[in-house]
């Protein structure tokens, strides 16, 4: 596994930066594991060093909250798994294989709640990509107060950040629960979008592929932080950071402390 490791290390952009201003997110933990698991997010915090972990929320059948980004597995060569379909009990059974940079890695599904678990150990604030599913949708958010409760029960309230495209989704949130931090995630931001910001009190979280000077100022005026993902590559990096995004999701941009 070690030699694992290094060869993932030769293959990842270094930060040669003894002080640097950017707070790092970890994108689905990182590189080294199956995205989404254990394994890619204990990585992320030990291996990295990011102060954040993001993650994705997918919906059981029997309502509990995996992280996972898809409705399927055909990611880790599953075709006949839907998770909509699927008890938790199911998916645990399962294998997930996944080969990244030319190294295969094999891990269980990670539930929520043992991802909010890890950021508690490692001192990383989670951030939990919200994705459309029962309960947890523009039309329905009644298992968001199951979520809730995770974050609160280990204490990560204050640090917790929500993100998602869904706008009624993080309505719903704003309004019922106020000390949480919300993104809203745009690939491209229209102008008339910074005024919703703005009166809903959301953050911006943006393809870096998209950020621009005029994002940065808009967001400035309306004294609100923006986000960007997903930044693998030095160039992109030292762009956004120059342009004062503060925070960067990242796969494997390595931290040189």
């Amino acid at each position: 596994m070690k030699t694992k490791i290094v060869l993932m290390c030769l293959l990842c952009t270094i930060i040669q930066a003894c002080n640097h201003s950017t707070i790092f997110v970890g994108h689905r933990g990182c590189l080294l594991g199956v995205e989404n698991t254990a394994e890619a997010f204990i990585n992320g915090a030990t291996h990295f060093g990011y102060q954040g972990l993001e993650c994705d929320v997918k919906v059981t059948v029997d309502s509990q909250l995996v992280c996972w980004h898809d409705d399927h597995l055909k990611r880790v060569g599953i075709d006949s798994i839907m998770i909509p379909a699927t008890t938790l009990e199911q998916l645990q059974s399962l294998s997930l294989v996944q080969t990244r940079k030319d190294v295969t890695y094999t891990a269980k599904i990670c539930t929520v709640d043992e991802y909010l678990a890890i950021c508690k150990e490692y001192n990383v604030f989670p951030v939990i990509e919200l994705k459309w599913g029962i309960g947890l949708n523009n039309n329905d958010m009644t298992l968001f107060p199951a979520l809730y409760a995770l974050i609160e029960k280990h204490g990560l309230v204050e640090e917790a950040i929500i993100l998602t495209s869904m706008k009624q989704s993080l309505e719903y949130i704003r309004s019922n629960y106020p000390q949480l931090t919300c993104q809203w995630l745009r690939h491209k931001v229209q102008d008339e979008e910074y005024t919703w910001c703005q009166d809903w009190g959301v953050d911006l979280s943006v393809a870096h592929t998209s950020v621009t000077e005029d994002v940065i100022a808009h967001s400035k005026q309306i004294k609100k932080d923006v986000a960007t993902w997903t930044v693998n590559d030095i160039a992109d990096y030292e762009r956004v950071k120059e342009l004062g995004c503060k925070y960067v999701t990242t796969d494997c941009l390595e931290i040189n402390k």
